[in-house]
């Protein structure tokens, strides 16, 4: 195997080693917002989605690249959240 050939599946590897951690990850929360009394978890969710949206300002402010990345992360998180 040449060097590109171990370094692409060396990134592929670091890539879903991140993938599952933010699963698990996002999988705690969700837990955790479930096992809020209704009221709290409502307040959470509104805190957290108040905080993903100044991080996007912030992002979008210091026009990081990553900025549409980050918005579809939240995107998808709040909209598995839902379901």
């Amino acid at each position: 195997m040449s060097p590109i050939e171990q370094r692409v599946e060396f990134l592929e590897e670091s890539q879903e080693a991140l993938l599952m951690q933010n699963k698990v990850l996002a999988t705690a929360l969700k837990g955790l917002l479930h096992a809020l009394p209704t009221d709290i978890a409502e307040l959470a969710t509104e805190s957290i989605r108040a905080a993903f949206d100044n991080e996007i300002a912030e992002l979008q402010y210091e026009e990081n690249p990553q900025v549409e990345l980050f918005h579809d992360a939240t995107y998808a998180f709040f909209h598995e959240r839902e379901h």
